[in-house]
């Protein structure tokens, strides 16, 4: 077989994938309409699948030119340092990219749906036929579910949303004096520049109504562009997001959940009821990545709504599934250094629940902090803790037990006699680990073990 230059065989991947895309956009129902048309030439809905796929072949075929230059700005961006680095770099480009060539396709094909935006969204003549080549293509791309779509075309969602162009930004204001070019008195001089535009919306609207229609899509995609459209407050609830969270999070599980949770909390200082209500639906019945991604974020909710982040903490640091546990325990170490009474509630229900790696997490992330507060132990966390953990924990809590023995010796015999009064087998080991790090220390024991 005659060897071919790559560049044919993207450009013929290319058209395949072009054609593929057009014919399964249609497969959940009919293309959104273009936001901007001119009252003088309305849009014209396409006739026919074919007719659209022919129209789209054809215009892509003919604007060579634009391809190659497509396709060197993807090489430029993708290639790996390696292929410059090889003596022969032009060879070595050839192999990378006929390995590459479904990437390096799909990412030629973003750039071309960037160019048909830029004309369709155009506010002084919009195209409207290269709206329905751009949306066409992209509705296609988006039930593949590729990475590649889900990675490049998000920006896509913001510009039909605004109805302008994909290389559109929406402005921002600096958020306060500590930056020096803010000025009180222009704080709301740019909100009119993030206006959403009412049929761009309806159009994004439609899209994600379309995705979460296919099972692909609603697991590999939406989740994703929810949580970078939360970092857009002004479209949530245009986009209605809250409901597509709530729907989504009872179907889905493992990182597109995280993702999901993560745009709520994101959400969570602009909306704060409507975030509430989400965190509300999730309870200890609830499938174990949920309940672990909500532990995961406990201490951003925290200081948004501290009350209403505690009732969900005193749940999940008793849940059933060891890993929740572990993840809400680790809040405790941030909660300690804010509400020292509620850590003191906490903490013992971590002890008693008896979890060995939630007790490791308590041991590595608070004890310490809790000692810089309390040297003397006064709700006797020590015993308990030290009585209920493993040789792993107590390797690290015996060095925080002899450091209460040099700061605050009466406190440090306390501690020793009370772990001797519930359990001897657990001061002998106290006795033992002891000796091994101070004997000192280990002498001002010996009276108790004497009792034995």
């Amino acid at each position: 077989m005659v060897r071919r230059e790559s560049s044919i065989l993207i450009w013929e991947n290319c058209t395949e994938l072009l054609s593929k895309y057009v014919k399964d956009s249609f497969k959940h129902g009919f293309l959104p309409h273009p936001p901007l048309e001119l009252p003088d030439f309305p849009a014209q809905y396409p006739e026919s699948i074919s007719e659209l796929s022919s129209q789209v072949l054809g215009l892509f075929s003919i604007d060579k030119a634009g391809f190659n230059s497509k396709l060197a700005e993807i090489v430029e961006i993708i290639e790996p340092s390696y292929v410059q680095r090889h003596i022969d770099p032009p060879r070595e480009r050839e192999k990378w990219a006929l390995k590459n060539i479904d990437q390096i396709s799909k990412r030629i094909i973003i750039l071309q749906i960037n160019d048909w935006l830029n004309s369709a969204l155009d506010e002084t003549s919009p195209d409207t036929s290269r709206w329905y080549f751009a949306i066409s293509v992209f509705m296609g791309m988006c039930y593949e579910s590729s990475t590649v779509c889900r990675d490049f075309c998000f920006n896509f969602i913001i510009s039909i949303s605004m109805a302008r162009p994909p290389n559109f930004r929406p402005k921002t204001n600096p958020s306060g004096p500590h930056h020096i070019a803010w000025d009180p008195s222009k704080e709301n001089t740019n909100l009119e520049h993030n206006i959403p535009h009412p049929s761009g919306i309806l159009a994004v609207n439609i899209i994600l109504d379309y995705l979460s229609s296919s099972d692909a899509t609603l697991k590999n995609i939406l989740p994703f562009w929810i949580h970078s459209l939360s970092t857009f407050p002004y479209l949530t609830n245009h986009l209605d997001l809250f409901s597509r969270i709530k729907t989504c999070l009872n179907q889905l599980k493992g990182e597109q959940v995280d993702s999901l949770i993560q745009a709520t909390t994101q959400l969570m200082p602009d909306y704060l009821n409507q975030s509430r209500d989400i965190f509300m639906s999730i309870d200890s019945s609830t499938n174990p990545s949920t309940k672990r991604s909500l532990a995961s974020v406990i201490p951003k909710i925290y200081s948004y709504d501290p009350e209403f982040t505690l009732s969900i903490l005193d749940w999940l640091l008793i849940d059933s599934d060891q890993n929740t546990c572990v993840l809400a325990t680790g809040s405790l170490g941030f909660i300690i250094r804010s509400n020292r009474n509620a850590y003191y509630l906490r903490a013992p229900i971590v002890i008693q629940h008896g979890n060995q790696k939630a007790l490791q997490i308590l041991v590595n992330n608070s004890i310490s902090e809790y000692l810089n507060q309390d040297i003397s132990d006064k709700i006797n966390i020590l015993p308990d803790l030290w009585i209920k953990c493993n040789e792993n924990s107590r390797s690290k809590l015996v060095s925080y037990i002899c450091d209460q023995g040099k700061l605050s010796p009466s406190s440090y015999v306390d501690t020793a006699t009370k772990i001797f009064n519930k359990d001897e087998k657990s001061f002998l080991d106290l006795y033992r680990w002891i000796g091994m790090r101070d004997k000192d220390l280990q002498k001002k024991l010996k009276d108790i073990k004497t009792k034995i």
